[in-house]
């Protein structure tokens, strides 16, 4: 099978020769240049020989042109981006947040990454943009203020940014699927009970996700990244997604107790993505193992849990990809 073949056959829930697979890490430092970081992203594929390839903008790219600026000087040390200047202070700069133009400014800079990403990959291996859920993004804008508060007080202000919100990710997921990407990794950050109820993530979250999940009809790869612990699993589950991607190992469900449903979605995951940084083999041995037991290699598709934090360790990556070849398909 060929890298194209395999993932649609995994995504069907077909016998494959082998469980794709992918990993994906952040490029600091060459992410703020579109050429630089799909030309990183061309090498890194190559050199583990994925067979599908999540772009990775940096995280802040969906605020920049909303007026965040950003600390990125962290992320080479396993640490994260840092909003030296959010866009949000008070509940009434909700409403600066407007529609933006996603082919210029920063998405535009990300779509000329994921052209010539696809350009470069010749069709041959599929590509998931990354994009984030409207409230993922509101969040991003206020920084360390807790604009929770704001969905309380003055929630009219923060629904209409929603609405600004959602339909500027929207346009920027058509113009990738456009381009060339197969589908987009939308992650949703803020779909945790730890973070709010469902009732309110029913309100202020829900209605965004469709709006964004409904531009990426026209894509046949489409990833929904539950983020963090205790997620809203019951509801994210039934998105319009091909395939369904959280930190399984580290929060529920278990993949089995997943797979044991009447009805499922192809998962894309498996492997603890800090044991993937810590370079614990043991552990992702026994992801391995217990994924393809738990799905009999059917609607698998191997990946980190989250994105893999620095330092990357290429070494354990390529024990990895080992691993999973020798292990082969049902």
């Amino acid at each position: 099978m060929n890298k194209m073949e395999r993932v649609r056959a995994a995504l069907r829930g077909d016998a494959v020769d082998r469980p794709p697979y992918s990993f994906w890490t952040h490029f600091p430092g060459i992410d703020l240049d579109p050429e630089r970081l799909a030309r990183t992203t061309v090498d890194f594929a190559r050199e583990f020989d994925l067979d599908f390839v999540k772009a990775m903008p940096n995280g802040q790219f969906c605020t920049e042109d909303w007026g965040v600026v950003s600390d990125f000087s962290d992320v080479a040390q396993g640490g994260v981006a840092r909003v030296v200047e959010p866009a949000i202070r008070q509940a009434g700069d909700w409403g600066a947040i407007g529609r933006l133009d996603v082919t210029r400014g920063a998405f535009g800079r990300e779509l000329a990454q994921l052209s010539m990403l696809c350009d470069a990959l010749g069709g041959e291996v599929p590509v998931l943009a990354t994009a984030f859920s409207p409230l993922t993004v509101a969040q991003k804008l206020a920084g360390a203020l807790d604009y929770r508060a704001h969905l309380r007080t003055d929630p009219d202000a923060v629904l209409q940014a929603l609405d600004a919100i959602a339909a500027t990710m929207a346009d920027y997921v058509r113009a990738a699927i456009g381009r060339g990407c197969a589908g987009v990794f939308f992650a949703t950050q803020e779909s945790s009970v730890r973070r709010m109820d469902v009732a309110t993530y029913r309100r202020f979250g829900q209605p965004g996700d469709q709006v964004v999940l409904g531009a990426a009809k026209a894509g046949w790869f489409n990833v929904i990244h539950m983020h963090g612990e205790d997620v809203m699993f019951d509801l994210l589950s039934t998105y319009p997604v091909t395939a369904l991607n959280w930190h399984i190992g580290e929060t529920p469900p278990l993949l089995r107790d997943y797979v044991a449903r009447a009805q499922r979605k192809p998962v894309v995951g498996g492997l603890q993505r800090m044991a993937l940084t810590r370079g614990d083999l043991s552990t992702l041995q026994s992801d391995i193992s217990d994924a393809m037991q738990a799905t009999a290699v059917r609607g698998l598709l191997f990946g980190p849990g989250c994105v893999i934090r620095h330092p990357v360790d290429h070494a354990v990556l390529q024990r990895v990809v080992r691993e999973i070849r020798a292990a082969g398909g049902a």
